[in-house]
Order: structure tokens, then sequence, then C-alpha cells
């Protein structure tokens, strides 16, 4: 147990054990057929002294994930070198986050979502702290902080399955400070814990 808290009391603790696992583990990768393919940030940084989660809270104006919970990061743009450069180009435009500022560590497994058909890919990387973010008024809302260990505690999370077109579906919830944070975005933070848990 010691050992855990350590991961989520120390962002040097938690980057050494990611970088470990993406050296040693290959990812899943998914078919992209039929799908929009999409990238994302998982955003760490050190705050009061513990590591925190960055997360969006979509606006009301954007075309998917209307006023949800989510990472900074969008589709996969021909201009894109790639589905990195994708997911650090959008968090810039997103929430002003300089591309050269991100320390990109790695690279999560892809993921689906579900209703919107989307195929995701997630890197995990370090932003500097305090920073002057500047948030897109079309796209978002507002910005989120959380705390690490809140994706650690098995109490905030529910898991529920949902039958979608007759297909059973694991959805995952986070429930922190009044916020439900749920979907892809709760299933790459689950996947993210458990590899740096093993």
């Amino acid at each position: 147990m010691t050992e855990e808290k350590n991961l989520y009391n120390s962002l040097t603790t938690f980057q050494e054990k990611l970088i470990e696992v993406f050296s040693t583990r290959p990812k899943n990768i998914m078919s992209s057929e039929g799908l929009i393919t999409a990238a994302v940030l998982v955003p760490l940084f050190e705050k009061n002294g513990f590591p925190h989660v960055l997360l969006t809270k979509r606006s009301d104006h954007v075309e998917h994930h209307r006023g949800e919970i989510s990472f900074p990061g969008g589709k996969v743009d021909p201009s894109d070198r790639d589905a990195e450069h994708c997911a650090l180009r959008e968090t810039s435009e997103e929430v002003g986050i300089k591309i050269e500022d991100v320390t990109v560590l790695g690279e999560l497994d892809d993921f689906y979502t579900v209703a919107t058909k989307f195929l995701v890919s997630p890197f995990v990387g370090v932003i500097p702290y305090p920073y002057e973010f500047r948030t897109s008024e079309r796209e978002i809302a507002g910005l989120l902080a959380v705390p690490l260990e809140v994706f650690f505690d098995p109490e905030r999370r529910s898991e529920d399955v949902w039958i979608v077109r007759g297909e059973p579906i694991e959805v995952i919830s986070y429930k922190w400070n009044g916020h439900n944070i749920w979907g892809a975005t709760a299933r790459i933070l689950k996947h993210m814990v458990e590899l740096v848990q093993h």
C-alpha cells in the first residue's frame, strides 16, 4: 500500500513508473476501420506538492461530447504529422499549452468511444504548473485540476454495464467534487492507473 501511495503522492515516482511501463509493454492498437481517428493528451502536473490531472469541461457549442469532462484533444487532421502531433496541437488550441511545454512520456492503449464512434489514441505528458492557460471560448467551458489519487480510489469509482446496440459495454465513472468523470475519459484513466499498479 505504501508503494501505491507513493505513486499518487509523487509525480516523479508516477512518471518513472509510467516510463518503465511504456518501455517494456507494447501498446494495444485497435482497428480504425469505419471510425473517426482522434488523439488526446493526458496532462499531468504537480500542484501543492501532489500530482494532478488536467481535464476540460466541454462547452455546449461543440459537435461531440457537449458538457462532458474530457481530455484536451480532437480529430486527427490531414495536416497532423501523426496522432501525437494531433494531441499536442489540439491541447494548444483548446487550453493554450504550448507544444514545446509538454514532455510526452508515452502512449496508452487505443480506446473506442461507444456513442460517437471515435478511435482515440491517448498520450501522457507532463506540463509545467502554475501555467497561464488560455481556453478556447467555443470549445471549453472550464478546466479541472483533479488529484491523481482520485483515480486510485475504488470508493470513487463505479462500474456498470450498458447494453448498446445489443452489445454489453462497461461504463466507468469517477465522482469528484460534484463532477461525474465517465466514458472513454474514465476508461483511459483507469487503464493508466492499472498499468502502474502491476
